[in-house]
């Protein structure tokens, strides 16, 4: 059931009306049916997935909650002199956690390995020992059901899982509690990725009573995401696919324009999904963690993804990054490399002890980002290619540094707009690894963006996909949306700043928010992008 369809509408409004009508401690079991119902009414015999990665994990994260408490009276019953004695309680006691985690991990993730990433597996081993051709191995692939938001609920999972593991907290006690935290059907589809302790206040601590500016501000929200994905997203989808299949007969600004237009369509997709989410969530009173900060203000890749996608970098730093950068090995390398500086001019000075270890993690992070975005070679290069360029910004720090404080204060804003440049650049070089086919087509447009030469090269460019009516339409709701984001990275609540204005000008925004997407939006609708996750 898509977030666009009348079905998902009734469903919502049916929800809403009932939640608002149960006594408000039952309040979170109409939710909780009502994600299960979600479920089932897209995959009944995806059901067996996510309730049996809930039923072990529970378990397993109980176990490991019991095995903690136990310990600790064990060791307040020892004599303080007894020190060996409560040490080897405690090493006990991380081993038996350790097992219980690592046997909880290898079901959740090894379910989601299982049914995302087997046939990439099988193409490969088949291409590098039988010869055979990736493309036309059918015969050695499975046919698997992939549960809706799988990576999601498994992500959330894992923060649980390890949260419980440190003793952050305890593990919940009510099965049924936590069954709500996995399938919370409005972040289920495509996030954001919650973690237990923020959002078990929202949907069991908080009363959430009936508010009528908090409906008007989740409509607004929904409504708004409705037009980022009918209109801007599916829109330019059109052009998108009709640059990137025709690229080899098009000029290289063509393809730059193309990889613009695929910048909208997926920042539009996915940020109008999160609206949405978010806004049915608000429905309900329950706040989610936003997933977008204005990205493409950004002055650097690494501060880019600190804004994109925000739940699933927090995840990938704290259950990624921080156990492999604090880790012994690490620690180790930082060590033997402390020593080691690149010395330059004007006593600058590059540490390889700190700018090495930190590279290699944010390598690993983006490769897994790679890896999460899909079972392709195309998608591992995407990943590794940011990870690259934040690894070389993370060494070249301290020359950066020097250039900036070069420049007088009133030059200061220009600096700060090249950045922005120069990331925008950099992101969008960096979909051709994204919305493809393979790397042949990656490196096909890659050699066609940077070939400069053939500026008169139109053979095949035609309005045949699509009407100049698109890109028109396109480009005026994203001035729009811009002026909304300026407002936004300036600190302005745009739906507070609504809200006081004269009723006569706000229904006159709202008649508008709400019949532009009918009578703009794209004739071909396409599903959400990372519903597939």
């Amino acid at each position: 059931m898509s977030f666009t369809s009348t079905g998902f509408v009734l469903f919502v409004t049916l929800t809403t009306a009932t939640y608002y009508l149960t006594p408000k401690r039952f309040r979170w079991v109409v939710l909780l049916a009502a994600s299960y119902i979600f479920y089932a009414l897209n995959s009944t015999k995806a059901l067996v997935y996510i309730a049996g990665t809930t039923a072990v994990s529970f378990w397993c994260a109980v176990s490991m909650s019991v095995a903690e408490t136990t310990c600790r009276k064990r060791c307040a019953e020892l004599d303080k002199s007894e020190r060996e004695a409560r040490k080897a309680l405690k090493e006990e006691c991380k081993r038996q956690k350790k097992r219980t985690l690592t046997g909880a991990l290898l079901v959740c993730f090894g379910i989601l390995v299982v049914l995302k990433y087997t046939n990439f597996v099988i193409s490969n081993i088949g291409a590098l020992f039988l010869g055979a051709d990736t493309g036309n191995s059918s015969a050695l692939h499975f046919s698997f059901i992939l549960p809706l938001g799988i990576s999601f609920y498994t992500f959330q999972i894992t923060s649980y899982l390890f949260d419980v593991y440190n003793a952050k907290y305890e593990a919940e006690k009510n099965f049924f509690h936590y069954a709500l935290y996995v399938s919370y059907f409005p972040a289920l589809l495509q996030g954001p990725i919650s973690r237990w302790n923020d959002i078990k206040k929202e949907l069991f601590d908080a009363e959430h009573p009936f508010s009528l500016k908090n409906t008007e501000f989740a409509v607004q929200r929904i409504l708004w995401g409705f037009l980022k994905k009918l209109v801007i997203a599916d829109r330019a989808a059109e052009v998108v696919t009709y640059i990137f299949d025709n690229h080899a007969d098009l000029p290289w600004y063509i393809t730059g324009v193309g990889l613009i237009f695929y910048s909208i369509k997926l920042y539009a997709d996915f940020s109008g999904g999160m609206d949405v989410a978010l806004g049915v969530s608000e429905l309900f009173g329950v706040k989610l963690a936003e997933n977008f900060r204005q990205p493409f203000f950004s002055e650097s890749i690494s501060e880019f993804w600190r804004r994109w996608h925000i739940t699933l970098g927090t995840w990938m730093k704290d259950y990624v990054f921080y156990p492999f950068a604090l880790s012994k090995p690490f620690a180790w390398m930082g060590k033997k490399l402390s020593k080691c500086t690149i010395k330059l001019w004007d006593g600058i000075q590059i540490s390889l002890g700190k700018a090495i270890p930190v590279g290699i993690g944010n390598l690993l992070v983006f490769f897994v980002v790679g890896v999460w975005h899909g079972a392709e070679w195309h998608f591992i290069v995407y990943g590794l290619y940011n990870g690259l360029i934040i690894c070389l910004s993370t060494l070249c720090k301290p020359v950066f540094e020097w250039f900036a404080k070069r420049f007088p204060p009133a030059m200061q804003p220009f600096l700060k707009g090249w950045r922005v440049l120069r990331t925008f650049i950099l992101v969008n070089i960096s979909w051709v690894f994204d919305e493809v086919a393979d790397l042949t087509q990656s490196f096909s447009m890659l050699r066609q963006l940077f070939s400069f030469g053939n500026g008169a090269l139109i053979h095949n460019w035609r309005f045949d996909t699509f009407s100049e009516k698109t890109i028109f339409t396109v480009l005026f709701f994203c001035a729009v949306w811009l002026v909304v984001s300026i407002l936004k990275e300036k600190g302005t609540d745009v739906r507070e700043r609504i809200a006081l204005l004269p009723i006569p000008a706000r229904w006159v925004l709202y008649l508008a928010l709400v019949l532009s997407t009918p009578f703009f939006q794209a004739a071909n609708m396409e599903g959400f992008i990372y519903a597939q996750f």
